[in-house]
């Protein structure tokens, strides 16, 4: 399907948007893991790096965006099953960009 600018602006928007929010769960719970492990064995070499939680909702963002531009089909009508697959998409994040990449990737002879 062909889409305007705005449109497809709006899909990635969408996309890092709930890409972001599912690696946001993720996040909080591997703070919680964090915390629990930091109780039981303190450790400066466990601790919490602000520079790798930024990069994990960087690729929440993207594994949302190409879930946004692989699964939406109409910009305008976007269904809350298909928000919530985005948020798992972002969730899983560099899972599902590795997937994505494999069944894009044309196939060797």
């Amino acid at each position: 399907m062909a889409f305007d600018t705005i449109s497809w602006l709006g899909i990635l928007g969408l996309g890092a948007a709930c890409g972001i929010a599912g690696q946001t769960a993720r996040v909080v719970v591997g703070l919680k893991k964090a915390q629990d492990a930091a109780a039981a064995d303190p450790d400066p070499e466990a601790a919490i790096k602000s520079q790798r939680i930024l990069i994990s909702l960087l690729i929440g963002a993207a594994a949302g965006s190409l879930a946004g531009i692989y699964t939406l089909d109409d910009p305008n009508m976007v269904s809350q099953e298909e928000v919530l697959g985005l948020i798992a998409a972002g969730y899983a994040g560099a899972d599902f960009i590795e997937g994505v990449m494999k069944k894009l990737k044309p196939p060797t002879t």
